[in-house]
């Protein structure tokens, strides 16, 4: 049965081949624009390498002190290492506990050969941990270790363009590199990294215990849950944690700002205020509902009248004992084609807009590559047909019911007026 509303889907597509077109069209541009949404949030917030555990990571991003007395408050952007140290060090809940640490201005690097030529190169202070989170692809070489990284070790991570920038086709693996004037040397290269993945990307990787002062520096901390499931649990040992520091310490009271899961972390990730999740969906919602809504409403009338054209069919149907929903149903069918057919066009358009883009809807610099992992994904194809299915129910939905309902005296008769 629906082979056959396949073939005549297409030929009424060969018949109306104008109205086709501009339904087409209106079609891929109304799932483009929902479409560069969906792919953008769906880049960020997709679980790929090399962060391939975003789901399964929370984020604690900086403290705030407030005295007992009510007169003074300190507000960090990062978690200090003696709040981490005193009292976050020995979570039980996490299967994994990571610090990282993005300098601030890139790090001033030369090859031992040749200290003269600089190079600004962005630079990630971490954990071994670091390492058992993310998933970087190592083309030589290895990370540092635990043992390394307690030890204080000098030994450098690096990617595979700052190599070729440092040393052309020479081979960096074992070669001595100046960070900010401090000798490293070279442990491992890996795949170079999209700036999209911001927690995994870098040019150059160091343990923070490689560095004297250390222990005075801050860092956000990533908290690795074994499930999902266990994120209510962590966040209250990060509370437990916060009335611990409040009982004893007899000047502050200390607010921790997380844990958060990915998706609300990314809202504000350099604030200092709490993420409006609830705000940011809502908003999300109406915006998507409006670019649903407005095409819909203007390719109903398309629909109609390729509706109109076919009311004596739809009596002659009905004549011959034709049900009203399988009268609904097949030109709802016959709609879906059409609205699938621009639905794989939008989302080629929206590809082609997000890559165009890129550096206003994601954030990065204009000649930043894009992996082909972060379009080809599940999640955005099933929202592709959710959407083509919406489309289809708005704008073709209320001409199939009325279509449906016309009795069959009336539909030959309408037919021959005109």
């Amino acid at each position: 049965m629906y082979k056959i509303y396949f073939k005549q889907a297409i030929e009424m597509l060969r018949q109306n081949k104008f109205i086709s077109i501009i339904t087409i069209i209106g079609t891929a541009l109304a799932i483009m624009m929902i479409m560069v949404i969906i792919v953008t949030d769906s880049i960020k917030k997709t679980s790929i390498p090399p962060e391939i555990n975003r789901d399964r990571v929370m984020y604690l991003k900086n403290e705030i002190k407030k005295s007992k007395d009510e007169k003074g408050m300190q507000s960090n952007g990062v978690i200090s290492y003696e709040i981490y140290k005193g009292y976050l060090s020995d979570l039980k809940k996490p299967e994994l506990v990571s610090l990282q640490q993005d300098s601030w201005n890139k790090a001033v690097v030369t090859t031992a050969e040749n200290e003269m030529d600089r190079m600004g190169l962005k630079l990630k202070i971490t954990d071994a941990n670091f390492w058992e989170i993310m998933d970087l692809t190592f083309v030589g070489g290895s990370p540092y270790s635990e043992e390394d990284f307690k030890s204080g070790l000098k030994k450098a991570v690096i990617t595979e363009e700052t190599a070729k920038k440092l040393y052309g086709n020479e081979s960096a693996l074992g070669k001595t590199i100046n960070v900010d004037f401090n000798p490293y040397v070279v442990i491992g290269i890996i795949k170079d990294i999209s700036p999209i993945f911001n927690y995994a990307h870098s040019d150059i990787y160091i343990p923070f215990t490689s560095r004297g002062n250390y222990k005075e520096d801050g860092f956000l901390i990533l908290l690795l849950a074994k499930d999902k499931s266990d994120f209510n649990a962590i966040s209250e040992e990060i509370r437990a944690a916060e009335r611990k520091f409040n009982a004893t310490d007899t000047k502050w009271n200390l607010t921790l700002m997380g844990p958060f899961n990915h998706s609300v972390q990314l809202l504000n990730a350099s604030s200092n205020e709490e993420p409006n999740a609830k705000g940011y969906h809502r908003k999300m919602i109406f915006i998507l509902s409006l670019l649903l809504l407005i095409p819909a409403i203007n390719l109903s009338s398309f629909s109609l009248s390729r509706i109109k054209k076919r009311i004596e069919e739809i009596g002659v149907r009905k004549a011959f004992g034709a049900k009203k929903h399988m009268i609904l149903v097949q030109v709802l069918y016959e709609n879906f084609i059409t609205s699938l057919i621009g639905g794989i066009i939008g989302l080629i358009l929206s590809y082609i807009v997000v890559i165009w883009l890129k550096q206003w809807l994601l954030g990065i610099e204009s000649g930043s590559s894009l992996p082909i992992e972060t379009f080809v994904s599940i999640p955005i194809f099933v929202a592709v047909f959710i959407v083509c299915m919406l489309l289809n129910l708005l704008s073709a939905g209320i001409p199939a019911y009325r279509a449906s309902r016309i009795k069959i005296v009336d539909s030959l008769s309408k037919n021959q007026e005109s």
